[in-house]
């Protein structure tokens, strides 16, 4: 399993805008922090067999909340509901292409969850095909 972290508020794709001038993505700022994090925790080959991923998206309760539901937050009792999984799914997934996976095509099953944390971040876990199935085939051992 390839574990990646980034320590960085999690960000939503965003739609590229056209104009007459080109096209510009507001997220490319963002798109080049994250692929430089990702490229500095994994340096094998891009992967090309079938992988699962699993990411939890961490983010900072605001500033603004009580004590209590900072606390709440903190609990998984209150979830982030700024961004949808999916969207955060996709830059995510974005930037593992060609440094971590050859393509998005090869994504086989993705998972994903929201919660506060002390520290906003982002986890991606990355299993071949073959090591998610073999974590199935165990743990329907036990």
């Amino acid at each position: 399993m390839i574990v990646i972290t980034i320590p960085l508020d999690p960000v939503s794709w965003a739609v590229p805008r056209l104009s007459r001038h080109g096209c510009y993505d507001p997220r490319e700022k963002d798109k080049r922090a994250i692929r430089w994090l990702i490229r500095q925790q994994y340096d094998d080959p891009p992967i090309s067999d079938y992988v699962s991923l699993f990411f939890e998206f961490v983010f900072k309760p605001p500033a603004s909340a009580t004590k209590k539901a900072k606390q709440q937050m903190l609990d998984r009792h209150i979830i982030p509901t700024r961004s949808d999984c999916t969207n955060l799914q996709k830059l995510y997934e974005d930037c593992l292409k060609k440094i971590v996976i050859i393509d998005d095509r090869i994504v086989e099953e993705i998972t994903s969850v929201k919660r506060y944390g002390e520290k906003p971040q982002v986890t991606i876990k990355i299993l071949r095909r073959e090591e998610y199935f073999n974590r199935l085939s165990h743990a329907n051992c036990n």
